[in-house]
């Protein structure tokens, strides 16, 4: 059988050879997921629907995530939390359905016209990103609520901080692994020579979004950070922005003096503030400066775009994030701005031991 799949009947085929490969690729892991036909019937179910999606997207289609995804996968991840999957398997059958349906695109995208072949995997991919992490984060949370349920620790605060760790580690590094394929392909189309290897800073994203997923799930706890904050926010800026040199950041004083948890939490914040920057200032200039002294941190990000909106519905989910981490290391957040005269956040963090992030 080719892998063209241009009727209804190849694209079933494509997706029957797949899923065989991916139940493989279990089997060779011993992973419980395929190894009891109980928890297989509805991890194939699962696949399958996320790779037809992922295939109907190659070949042009008008494709979303299945609007029932993210109910059918809470209410799955509740399920295998009954039935005693340990989470690292659920986490770890993601990869290995990512690495199956990335080869799988891979060959059929060699039988589309070559005008059109590397536009359309890549959105392909897009849509891969979106039906994996839709449904793992989904799981995530039903099966921790049925975890914590079950043991008495249902709380509304680890519920925000679950929602809180989702929208600002899985949320923000998907959103700039597609940032940065928007960026390969717009730079690729209009030949420009970019400094940066997009598809590198795509794929560390998705990296990312996989070792805090698995951290998630797992109850372990990961330093999130590989630099200093100065390389940590220039990396992010760089990845993120068409125009690198518009974001300066500036850090005054000794990072020692910061606990590793507020370090991260820090980090966090600020690139929280830093992407909403960049996706909706349209400022031709950001400042990031941080001030650390013995006993807090201070933290500025000041651009020159547009200004606050007018939102009559509220905050938004990265705004209200930034305020809750900011509230549980025990500082104080302000935002200002006005209409056309760019928007300034502001933060100040203890370090005295009252926060939470203090060792």
């Amino acid at each position: 059988m080719g892998l063209s799949a241009d009727s209804a009947t190849d694209r079933s085929c494509l997706i029957d050879t797949a899923v065989a490969r991916y139940a493989d690729r279990l089997r060779e892991a011993d992973n419980p997921l395929v190894l009891r036909p109980e928890l297989w019937v509805s991890c194939e179910k699962q696949a399958r629907q996320i790779l037809g999606e992922c295939i109907d997207t190659l070949h042009g289609e008008q494709t979303r995530v299945a609007a029932e995804a993210e109910l059918t996968s809470m209410a799955l991840g509740v399920q295998r939390s009954f039935d005693g999957v340990p989470p690292i398997d659920s986490v770890h059958a993601a990869r290995l359905l990512f690495d199956v349906a990335v080869g799988t695109m891979t060959e059929a995208s060699a039988h589309l016209p070559a005008e059109v072949a590397l536009s359309r995997f890549l959105t392909a991919v897009h849509m891969l990103h979106q039906a994996i992490f839709t449904r793992v984060g989904a799981a995530a949370i039903g099966y921790e609520s049925a975890t914590l349920h079950d043991v008495g620790e249902a709380s509304t605060a680890r519920r925000h901080q679950l929602a809180r760790d989702l929208h600002d580690h899985v949320g923000s590094s998907i959103s700039l692994a597609l940032r940065c394929l928007d960026l390969y392909e717009v730079e690729r189309a209009n030949g420009i020579a970019s400094t940066r290897d997009r598809l590198a800073d795509a794929r560390q994203a998705l990296r990312d979004v996989f070792g805090f997923t698995r951290s998630l799930v797992s109850g372990l706890r990961v330093d999130e950070l590989r630099e200093g904050l100065k390389e940590e926010i220039d990396a992010y800026s760089a990845a993120a922005s068409d125009r690198p040199a518009e974001v300066r950041t500036r850090i005054d004083g000794d990072e020692s003096w910061v606990p590793e948890q507020t370090r991260q939490e820090l980090f966090l914040i600020v690139r929280e503030a830093l992407r909403n920057a960049l996706a909706h200032a349209r400022a031709s200039r950001i400042d990031v400066h941080v001030s650390i002294f013995p006993d807090t941190v201070h933290a500025t990000v000041a651009d020159d775009g547009v200004g606050l909106p007018d939102r009559s519905d509220g905050e938004g989910t990265g705004l209200t994030a930034m305020r809750q981490r900011v509230a549980a290391l025990g500082g104080e957040l302000e935002v200002t701005g006005e209409p056309d005269h760019g928007t300034r956040v502001r933060l100040r963090v203890p370090l005295d031991g009252s926060g939470a992030g203090a060792r």
